[in-house]
């Protein structure tokens, strides 16, 4: 897609075209060739101004990298990136300012917050970085944030690590909207977190998006809570998007052998509903090597001979579905997203 045609797509807040990210693996020797690790592959998806977007995959699929690259913090090796129409990293400069539209809630509170700070400290630590307030200004957005997620304006003086894990996060999640940002990446915000307290974590980030419109990239291996929070996703396998639309249409109808895989495994609340679990076999692929086709071919139950080396692309299969499978779609032309 063409960026002026992008810029007048004023819908789509952020955009990957054919995104690309490699890390160099350590050399065993001088004269070995270099070998690279490919995390995220040929990924191009759309995500909308003030839609909950779910990323969902295996623990080393290229899900974090990907988030990290759209916030500018890893370089892609190729492909681009646009954010509000424009180039990401079309220069430094670029980056910079459209970094102060982003921000990110990191899996682990706990680690993500300087003990020794005060609740004050950690909320308002983006706006003493940001610069331009004054003093009551601080305060008065501080108390507000806090309050808006839960805590009282008390707990302003006491220190982070005096929380719960619970409540750790819901101040980095008042941290994380008081510039009132574009854009958040959920890196599996409530995954670290006692099971007890993820509904009430899920509830506070819909309750906040409803009042800020705030567009989240949602990150996580739960699908039930992706599956009640997010209008659309994407599924990752080995840095590739295997699946990608309508969420609504992916939970009811899944076409890719990994998708249907992921969904076997989800626990039903209905005793009566008969669920039949897909075991996947095989080891994963290895991102330093990995096929020129299918990358899931390994470990697919519906897999052909020549899978490896099969032109693999998404391919729409009905309006806002598309999925990556050369047994699904065979070799049809590549679809414009």
């Amino acid at each position: 897609m063409r960026q002026e045609n992008l810029k007048n797509n004023r819908d789509i807040l952020l955009e990957t075209r054919n995104l690309s990210v490699e890390f160099p693996m350590k050399k065993k020797s001088f004269f070995e060739k270099q070998k690279m690790l490919s995390a995220v592959s040929d990924v191009s998806i759309q995500i909308r101004k003030g839609e909950t977007f779910g990323l969902v995959g295996e623990s080393g699929c290229g899900k974090s990298t990907f988030a990290n690259a759209t916030l500018g913090f890893v370089k892609p090796r190729s492909g681009e990136i646009y954010f509000n129409g424009q180039p990401l990293y079309a220069e430094k400069k670029t980056v910079q300012e459209a970094r102060l539209h982003m921000q990110k809630i990191f899996q682990d509170p706990a680690s993500s917050l300087n003990p020794r700070f005060t609740v004050r400290e950690a909320v308002c630590e983006p706006m003493r970085i940001r610069g331009g307030f004054d003093k009551n200004e601080v305060e008065r957005k501080a108390r507000e944030m806090i309050t808006a997620v839960g805590l009282t304006g008390k707990d302003l003086d006491r220190y982070t690590s005096q929380f719960s894990g619970g409540q750790q996060q819901r101040i980095a999640i008042a941290r994380a909207l008081i510039l009132n940002p574009e854009y958040i990446v959920c890196d599996e915000p409530v995954s670290a977190l006692d099971v007890s307290v993820h509904a009430q974590i899920l509830n506070l980030l819909m309750e906040m998006q409803e009042k800020t419109q705030t567009t989240y990239l949602f990150i996580s291996h739960n699908l039930a809570a992706v599956k009640k929070l997010c209008s659309r996703l994407a599924i990752m396998y080995l840095g590739k998007v295997v699946e990608y639309g309508d969420a609504a249409k992916i939970f009811a109808n899944p076409v890719h052998p990994y998708t249907k895989a992921l969904l076997s495994a989800v626990l039903t609340v209905n005793p009566n509903e008969e669920t039949k679990r897909i075991v996947l076999k095989g080891d994963v692929t290895s991102p330093i090597n990995p096929p020129s086709g299918c990358r899931f071919c390994s470990r697919c139950y519906q897999a052909q001979e020549d899978c490896a080396d099969r032109k693999c692309v998404l391919t729409e299969v009905e309006p806002e579905h598309f999925v990556a499978c050369p047994v699904v779609t065979g070799l049809k032309a590549d679809i414009e997203q």
